[in-house]
């Protein structure tokens, strides 16, 4: 039997020399390039890490602006030279004062890795504003802070702040709303014993010195013409400027006495000035409470506090002085010697009586109205009770300047806030 020579077995495959390597070599470059894409993504992660902590901590700085504005506006940072007050128009105007908004770079870290710088400040309604104006008080401001972090982070914020906590319309110096159908008690004495005057104490133009509901107008036009309230008996008058009464309105009665629901969601709503008054310790049971407590009735306070005495208060003798908004929900009796700079408020009750001998004066405003603390939302206005002649004599004049602060008394309002 022939025998045949054996092939070997490697005849076939000369054409795959090579094979492993260039296989290796694939797999290689595939493992090396899911390390690269590792050490890629590692690197990236990291760096996103890193400017996403620098943008973070210049988004801080520029809170940190906003806030610091915001204590600039609530009087808390000395001005240089000291002694100027943080007004709005004061910061638009004179921005130098406070090193906060002067629009120099501000260090948030001892280190300077984070910085703030206050872009810019100016009055949304007149951005062209002449400050040397008297006359000119900004109601609200925009504010542009830059904030600055590590790696050249940046981040800016806008806020808007609104001069006034209370925002209502002052259209006469004595405001009393009645819509019961029963003649309110009005008595203004005679022109030794009281004086309302609607000039304003502080600059030019004059309010009405009463605004009275339409079925009192007959009543207050008697008794400030020097006649009993049906028009008998007529004597000395009262001494009150303009000598007409302003007859009450949808338009010129403020928003807080259009109707007796309004006046209650005001006090004792949510957002009422019962619980703003709680919320800066400032409401008392009882007057005695009020004039004993730290700020007193807000006397030594430059723009006054808001006092908000839940029941009788008694505002004199011994010439207890204050400034603000007091708020009365019992009755307010004026006694003796007294001076008061803001806006007064007896809404409950309704019902002030001057008493007492000396002089007392109010330079602001005064708004009077009688109504229960519950009741249906159908509920009118009771008839106020009005009584200045008394003891003593009394003085009662607008004053824009005392207004104005009065109404700023819980701190500026934040209207909106950004990033930009």
């Amino acid at each position: 039997m022939r025998s045949q020579k054996p092939t070997p077995c490697f005849k076939d495959r000369v054409g795959e020399k090579g094979a492993a390597l260039i296989t290796a070599v694939l797999l290689s470059m595939l493992l090396l390039a899911a390390g690269g894409t590792l050490v890629l993504t590692s690197t990236m992660t990291g760096i996103t890490a890193r400017d996403s902590t620098a943008e973070m901590q210049a988004y801080y700085a520029a809170e940190a602006g906003v806030a610091r504005t915001l204590e600039v506006l609530r009087g808390n940072v000395q001005s240089n030279p000291a002694g100027t007050r943080a007004s709005f128009k004061n910061v638009l105007c004179s921005k130098t004062l406070w090193t906060t908004t002067s629009g120099n770079e501000v260090n948030v870290a001892s280190d300077g890795s984070t910085r703030f710088q206050v872009l810019e400040i100016m009055d949304p309604d007149n951005q062209t504003p002449d400050c040397t104006l008297a006359s000119y008080k900004p109601d609200q401001l925009r504010i542009r802070v830059l904030g600055l972090g590590p790696s050249d982070s940046q981040k800016k914020m806008e806020i808007v702040v609104g001069r006034y906590t209370l925002e209502y319309n002052v259209k006469a110096v004595v405001t009393l709303p009645n819509g019961s159908g029963t003649p309110m008690g009005f008595d203004l004495g005679d022109s030794n014993v009281t004086s309302t005057s609607g000039t304003d104490l502080n600059g030019s133009g004059t309010l009405d010195a009463y605004a009275v509901s339409g079925s009192d107008s007959n009543i207050a036009n008697n008794v400030m013409d020097g006649c009993d309230p049906d028009g008998t008996n007529c004597g000395n008058g009262p001494n009150v400027s303009p000598p007409n009464p302003l007859v009450l309105n949808s338009d010129n009665t403020p928003s807080f006495l259009k109707s007796v629901s309004n006046a209650r969601e005001f006090l004792y709503g949510t957002e009422g000035m019962m619980n703003a008054a709680i919320n800066q310790g400032r409401y008392f049971t009882n007057g005695a409470s009020a004039i004993a407590s730290t700020a007193g009735l807000g006397a030594s306070n430059p723009d006054g506090v808001l006092t908000f005495v839940d029941g009788d208060f008694t505002l004199g003798p011994g010439s207890p002085t204050g400034q603000g908004t007091l708020i009365v929900t019992g009755n307010l009796t004026l006694d003796g010697s007294f001076n008061w700079n803001g806006v007064i408020m007896v809404l409950g009750e309704g019902h002030v009586l001057r008493s007492g001998g000396g002089h007392g004066n109010i330079y602001g405003a005064v708004f009077v109205a009688k109504f229960a603390r519950t009741g249906a939302s159908t509920d009118a206005f009771g008839a106020p009770y009005f009584n200045t002649n008394g003891g003593g004599s009394a003085n009662i004049q607008y004053s824009s300047d005392a207004v104005d602060k009065a109404k700023a008394v819980g701190g500026h309002t934040i209207k909106g806030v950004r990033e930009i």
